[in-house]
């Protein structure tokens, strides 16, 4: 009689106030951030006092060795893609039969910035757009997509001042969360973790072209969409391969609305051809 099969173990999550040793470091867990499907997030420390990110990745349908090749990919494009305008990892290991990664502790997403009072859209373009275009230009330099730019995963950041402990401290952008980052030889027809942020290429590959390098051009013309309304736009499936976000962001007064519309062009040979050329039209009025 063959053995039935045991249900999985429970996932152990970190808690508030433990002290996670890994090697030479050791990390306090703070407060938790978010639960998802795939996984959770807590906030830590180490022993530097940096303020960081426990990401906690679970199995969901998959198997542990599948859960173990996307913690892998992932913290293998994070210790790849070093630049000032990628989240930074500190540190990735095994523990408890979960896949954990540290990476640096951002202030927010970029949609938080919509409920500033007096919020321009207008005038958070040009240091979103040039920290996030910088960022996918060194990736793209380097063979890799990142296929699922948005909103939730371009955050702000404050700039540690290490003399002053004043909160007046200078902000800069970064992109992260490259789980699904694939090298583009690599790229597969994915739906994106946001629907609407979907490319035309994504619907229909057979009219608009394959899913690469000018996806996340489309992505990050979307993100400035949305960063120039001050809201997060939703668009249908029809409205997109109609090309809608590109109308919409016609409407945005020059250099924004052209360059922008450019990037939200429906076919994947149309749009700009690299992210340093989506920065310069983006900057041709003299930001």
């Amino acid at each position: 009689m063959s053995a039935q099969p045991q249900p999985p173990a429970p996932i152990r999550w970190p808690f508030s106030g433990e002290i996670i040793t890994q090697g030479k470091n050791a990390y306090a867990v703070g407060e938790a951030l978010g639960r998802g499907t795939y996984g959770a997030a807590f906030a830590c420390t180490d022993q530097w006092n940096n303020a960081l990110v426990l990401k906690v990745l679970v199995p969901h349908y998959q198997t542990y060795e599948q859960v173990r090749v996307n913690w892998q990919r992932e913290i293998a494009s994070l210790f790849s893609l070093r630049h000032p305008n990628i989240t930074y990892v500190y540190d990735a290991f095994e523990r408890d039969k979960t896949f954990h990664i540290i990476v640096e502790r951002c202030g927010g997403s970029i949609s938080t910035l919509f409920s500033i009072a007096d919020y321009d859209g207008l005038d958070w373009i040009p240091p979103i757009a040039r920290c996030m275009l910088q960022a996918v230009a060194f990736m793209h330099d380097h063979g890799y997509v990142h296929k699922d730019i948005h909103l939730r995963n371009v955050f702000w950041t404050y700039v540690r001042d290490e003399l002053m402990t004043s909160p007046n401290q200078s902000v800069t952008f970064k992109v992260g969360d490259l789980g699904v980052s694939r090298f583009e030889h690599e790229t597969q027809l994915e739906p994106p973790t946001v629907p609407w942020m979907a490319a035309p290429e994504v619907l229909e590959p057979a009219q608009f072209g394959l899913v690469g390098k000018p996806t996340d051009i489309y992505h990050a013309g979307l993100v400035l969409l949305a960063v120039a309304l001050g809201i997060e736009p939703s668009f249908t499936y029809e409205e997109i391969v109609r090309g809608v976000p590109r109308q919409m962001a016609e409407q945005l007064p020059s250099p924004f609305g052209p360059a922008i519309g450019h990037a939200l062009s429906r076919h994947v040979h149309t749009r700009p051809a690299t992210a340093f050329e989506f920065w310069r039209q983006l900057a041709a009025g003299g930001i």
